[in-house]
């Protein structure tokens, strides 16, 4: 680990570009979850989008901290996988398998960008907190691969 801390704006940018990530994920969930045909998913979707409308306020206090300006909202890639999943849904339908496997594709993509800002060296108490984040989108990660199984 190098002893150099990062600049101010590397540190809200690479934060700013997880509220970005993170806010896709809030979304995709929203929208998976009005389109899942169960229940128990759609239950499942909506306390996820929760959760990570949390982890993006999260981000935003620690952009807040550090003294830069906290965005908002997604990214264009993230409306166009939205627009992209609805165009799949259309054509393969809204089955669980669909909706699951689509979230799972997600989910490792968010994971993958949380790893790349942790390995900026990001000041100890960011990197904590993102840590912690980054655990829950994993855990998260791993439910949708074992509720893909049970369908396998």
């Amino acid at each position: 680990m190098a002893d150099r801390e990062l600049d101010k704006t590397t540190i809200v940018d690479t934060l700013n570009d997880l509220i970005h990530t993170v806010e896709d994920s809030h979304e995709g969930y929203r929208h998976a979850a009005g389109r899942a045909e169960s229940d128990d998913l759609k239950a499942l979707f909506n306390d996820l989008a929760a959760q990570r409308g949390a982890i993006v306020r999260e981000l935003q206090r620690s952009v807040a901290e550090v003294g830069g300006a906290p965005d908002i909202g997604g990214t264009v890639i993230g409306g166009a996988h939205r627009m992209l999943l609805g165009v799949r849904e259309a054509v393969l339908g809204n089955d669980r398998a669909t909706l699951l496997a689509e979230v799972q594709r997600a989910e490792s993509e968010c994971v993958r960008l949380y790893e790349e800002a942790l390995a900026k060296e990001l000041p100890p108490a960011i990197a904590d907190g993102v840590s912690e984040q980054l655990a829950r989108i994993r855990a998260d990660l791993d439910r949708m691969a074992a509720l893909r199984e049970t369908i396998a």
